[in-house]
Protein backbone atom coordinates (compact mmCIF):
# COMPACT_ATOMS: atom_id res chain seq x y z
CA UNK A 1 0.00 0.00 0.00
CA UNK A 2 0.99 3.64 -0.64
CA UNK A 3 1.05 6.14 1.95
CA UNK A 4 0.18 9.69 0.40
CA UNK A 5 3.31 10.76 -0.44
CA UNK A 6 3.38 7.64 -2.84
CA UNK A 7 6.06 5.53 -0.35
CA UNK A 8 5.28 1.80 0.38
CA UNK A 9 3.80 1.81 3.82
CA UNK A 10 3.27 -1.94 4.49
CA UNK A 11 0.63 -2.02 7.09
CA UNK A 12 0.26 -6.05 6.89
CA UNK A 13 3.97 -6.23 8.08
CA UNK A 14 3.24 -3.78 11.08
CA UNK A 15 1.76 -4.90 14.55
CA UNK A 16 2.16 -1.15 15.13
CA UNK A 17 2.83 2.38 13.87
CA UNK A 18 4.92 5.41 15.19
CA UNK A 19 2.63 8.28 15.82
CA UNK A 20 5.10 10.19 12.95
CA UNK A 21 4.17 7.54 10.49
CA UNK A 22 0.28 7.90 10.85
CA UNK A 23 0.92 11.37 9.00
CA UNK A 24 2.03 9.25 6.07
CA UNK A 25 -1.14 7.20 6.33
CA UNK A 26 -3.65 7.40 2.91
CA UNK A 27 -6.95 7.95 5.03
CA UNK A 28 -8.81 7.18 2.07
CA UNK A 29 -7.79 3.74 2.03
CA UNK A 30 -6.92 2.84 5.68
CA UNK A 31 -10.14 2.70 7.86
CA UNK A 32 -8.85 3.88 11.48
CA UNK A 33 -10.43 3.10 14.18
CA UNK A 34 -10.86 5.11 17.57
CA UNK A 35 -11.49 2.44 20.31
CA UNK A 36 -11.81 4.89 23.24
CA UNK A 37 -14.75 5.58 25.53
CA UNK A 38 -17.67 8.05 24.34
CA UNK A 39 -16.07 10.81 26.21
CA UNK A 40 -12.94 10.49 24.63
CA UNK A 41 -14.48 10.45 21.57
CA UNK A 42 -16.85 13.60 22.69
CA UNK A 43 -13.66 15.45 23.82
CA UNK A 44 -12.10 15.19 20.48
CA UNK A 45 -11.11 13.04 17.54
CA UNK A 46 -8.81 12.48 14.79
CA UNK A 47 -10.22 13.82 11.63
CA UNK A 48 -11.09 10.83 9.63
CA UNK A 49 -11.56 8.35 12.41
CA UNK A 50 -14.70 5.96 12.79
CA UNK A 51 -15.51 5.82 16.26
CA UNK A 52 -16.14 2.11 17.90
CA UNK A 53 -15.42 2.02 21.62
CA UNK A 54 -13.77 -1.20 23.07
CA UNK A 55 -16.61 -1.22 25.02
CA UNK A 56 -18.84 -2.07 21.90
CA UNK A 57 -16.22 -3.86 19.93
CA UNK A 58 -17.00 -7.35 19.71
CA UNK A 59 -20.62 -6.65 19.06
CA UNK A 60 -20.24 -3.73 16.15
CA UNK A 61 -17.17 -4.72 14.62
CA UNK A 62 -18.63 -6.50 11.41
CA UNK A 63 -20.53 -3.78 11.01
CA UNK A 64 -17.75 -0.93 10.68
CA UNK A 65 -15.62 -3.48 9.00
CA UNK A 66 -17.39 -5.62 6.56
CA UNK A 67 -14.36 -6.55 4.00
CA UNK A 68 -11.95 -8.03 6.48
CA UNK A 69 -9.14 -7.75 3.64
CA UNK A 70 -9.40 -3.58 4.24
CA UNK A 71 -6.40 -1.78 6.05
CA UNK A 72 -7.49 -0.68 9.25
CA UNK A 73 -5.15 0.93 12.13
CA UNK A 74 -6.28 1.15 15.78
CA UNK A 75 -5.46 3.97 18.25
CA UNK A 76 -6.82 4.56 22.03
CA UNK A 77 -5.38 6.81 24.38
CA UNK A 78 -2.18 5.37 25.15
CA UNK A 79 -2.56 1.44 23.56
CA UNK A 80 -3.59 -0.95 25.74
CA UNK A 81 -7.13 -0.90 24.65
CA UNK A 82 -5.55 -0.70 20.95
CA UNK A 83 -3.65 -3.74 21.06
CA UNK A 84 -6.58 -5.63 22.68
CA UNK A 85 -8.48 -4.78 19.80
CA UNK A 86 -6.00 -5.49 17.12
CA UNK A 87 -5.06 -9.20 18.43
CA UNK A 88 -9.12 -9.53 18.57
CA UNK A 89 -9.31 -8.56 14.85
CA UNK A 90 -6.06 -10.44 13.89
CA UNK A 91 -7.47 -13.80 15.73
CA UNK A 92 -10.82 -13.42 13.24
CA UNK A 93 -8.35 -13.23 10.14
CA UNK A 94 -8.51 -9.47 9.38
CA UNK A 95 -5.93 -7.81 7.53
CA UNK A 96 -3.29 -5.29 8.48
CA UNK A 97 -4.40 -3.97 11.95
CA UNK A 98 -1.39 -2.20 13.45
CA UNK A 99 -1.54 -0.08 16.32
CA UNK A 100 -0.07 3.16 17.05
CA UNK A 101 2.05 4.02 19.66
CA UNK A 102 1.17 6.50 22.26
CA UNK A 103 -2.10 6.47 21.43
CA UNK A 104 -4.35 9.44 20.32
CA UNK A 105 -2.16 12.77 21.80
CA UNK A 106 1.12 11.12 20.56
CA UNK A 107 -0.60 11.35 17.00
CA UNK A 108 -1.98 15.06 17.48
CA UNK A 109 1.73 15.19 18.50
CA UNK A 110 2.64 14.06 15.19
CA UNK A 111 0.62 16.45 13.17
CA UNK A 112 -2.59 14.60 12.49
CA UNK A 113 -5.33 16.69 12.33
CA UNK A 114 -8.19 16.92 15.63
CA UNK A 115 -11.54 16.68 14.70
CA UNK A 116 -13.97 18.24 16.94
Amino acid sequence: MLNAQGNELDLSKRSNLKPSETIQLDLDNVLLIDVRTQKEWDDGRIEGAVHLSLKDFIKNLSHIVKDKMQPVVVYCSTGGRAIAAAKYMNNLGYHAVPVIEGGYSQMLSAGLKKSD
